[in-house]
């Protein structure tokens, strides 16, 4: 049984899901459909996404804090997700489907207490995160840090309470050379086509299939997903039959400090987290990376978040074109309740370089950064119980036959892709083999040309 299957956005969820519908089934037809003129240039361009690869045990953010316990499940979680990007990766370069040369470096990675938490709590959480992984390490050993971490600033105050945790088994990832590997891989399978520059307008649901409207021409598909980054929200909203009143989007975005003196990389070959500051939010510490590039070293710090209205990085398209005046109030209320993270944003925004590098001090020496811009993230906001909360993550919301699907959210998202296309594959096969047409009639009933573009 083969189907007829449509991927809007060509970013790494887009093309991970290609990938896997293809090793799954060759027979299946996939045509990727991309507005802009090459792929992955919005949210999975290389300085775009935090690049890390998500080790989730250094992610201190993740760590819940009560008054006599450290809890690890969503750390657990985010790492465990992760393991399952690296075994799909591996059995890629086991297959030899493509290499990963340039686009996958190993990074260790490291994590940092630098406030006043005493050693026995410290060590509870390194206990529990030594059960999932054995490559995890914990030291509060100023010979091994100054070792590893050389660019630490030689403050004895900083110092006298400082403990790090150390995962080797880290990784630096270029998403948007691995998106443009499979695609270039597909493009020369049988089944495979993409449309570049070619903007997907509505999608309506006619008896047993989904009807796309491209141009002028409505194609028929038995299975749609739809994850185009800043345009998933607005496209999936106007497709009536998929509940979306619970959620809303929320741009935020991002700069990068970035320092390419070889004085200073050689030294670095590490990526270093930190934990939240007293009073400001979770997704408030910067990350000091290091970054390869297409063998270009460079460290990063950042991204520094702020406020804006534009949810797209190479056009305009603003949030309000997708509210209601309903969901308008609703953000206004979000911003009152959530004054922590309105406050944190709005000073970000306004923050001048000198400020930002500032920042750096409490985790390197160096003072000599350019300033770039740093892609957005379009994070959710959650109406409960007449509250509006802000989720870190991504969502993966079904219509009612689970024939159609949308990925709201950001941060983890590419680090967690293969889980994401996984659980989106396993609820796509579940459906009755009744309810699922035979390809070839939809074939005869498009009557289109499929031409491929090469990216």
């Amino acid at each position: 049984m083969s189907y007829f299957i449509s991927i809007i956005g060509s970013g790494i969820i887009g093309a991970i899901t290609s990938l896997m519908l293809f090793i799954c089934n060759n027979k299946n037809i996939i045509i990727v459909f991309e507005s802009n003129k090459k792929v992955s240039i919005e949210n999975s361009k290389t300085l775009n996404n935090a690049g890390t690869g998500h080790a989730g045990m250094c992610e201190n953010n993740y760590i819940i804090r009560t008054k006599n316990n450290f809890l690890i499940k969503k750390s657990a979680r985010i790492y465990c997700k992760f393991e399952m990007t690296k075994i799909f990766f591996s059995w890629v370069r086991y297959l030899k489907i493509f290499n990963f040369k340039k686009s996958l470096i190993k990074t260790p990675h490291v994590s940092y207490f630098f406030l006043k938490l005493n050693k026995i709590k410290l060590k509870k959480i390194f206990y529990k995160l030594k059960k999932f992984t054995n490559s995890i390490k914990f030291t509060y050993n100023h010979y091994f840090i100054n070792k590893i971490y050389p660019l630490l600033l030689n403050n004895k105050k900083i110092k006298k309470n400082f403990t790090i945790t150390y995962y080797k088994k880290g990784f630096d990832i270029n998403y948007r050379l691995i998106v443009k590997k499979i695609f270039i891989f597909l493009i020369k399978q049988k089944n495979f086509f993409i449309y570049l520059n070619t903007k997907v307008l509505k999608i309506k649901k006619k008896k047993k299939y989904y009807s796309l409207s491209i141009k002028k021409k409505k194609i028929l598909f038995d299975y749609v997903l739809i994850c185009a980054g800043g345009m998933s929200y607005s496209l999936a909203n106007e497709y009536n039959k998929l509940n979306l009143n619970k959620y809303l989007n929320f741009p935020i975005k991002g700069d990068w400090l970035i320092n390419e003196n070889f004085k200073f990389i050689k030294k670095h070959n590490i990526k270093v987290y930190s934990e939240t500051l007293k009073n400001n939010p979770p997704m408030s510490i910067p990350h000091l990376d290091l970054r390869n590039i297409l063998n270009e070293k460079k460290i990063l710090f950042g991204p520094y978040a702020g406020i804006t209205f534009d949810i797209l990085v190479t056009k305009k398209k603003y949030i309000f074109d997708s509210l209601n005046i309903k969901n308008f109030f609703l953000i206004i209320l979000f911003t009152i309740n959530n004054n922590i993270l309105t406050k944190y944003l709005l000073f970000e925004s306004i923050n001048t370089k000198y400020k930002k590098i500032l920042n750096t001090l409490q985790f390197c020496n160096i003072k000599k950064f350019y300033l770039k811009k740093a892609g957005k993230r379009l994070q959710i906001l959650k109406k409960k119980n007449n509250k509006v909360k802000i989720i870190f993550g991504t969502k993966l919301i079904f219509d009612k036959n689970k024939c159609l699907a949308t990925i709201l959210g950001a941060s983890p998202g590419a680090s967690i892709s293969v889980y994401i296309s996984k659980k989106l594959i396993e609820n796509w096969i579940k459906i009755p083999k009744k309810f699922i047409p035979n390809c070839k009639n939809l074939i005869k009933k498009n009557k289109i040309f499929i031409k491929k573009i090469y990216i």
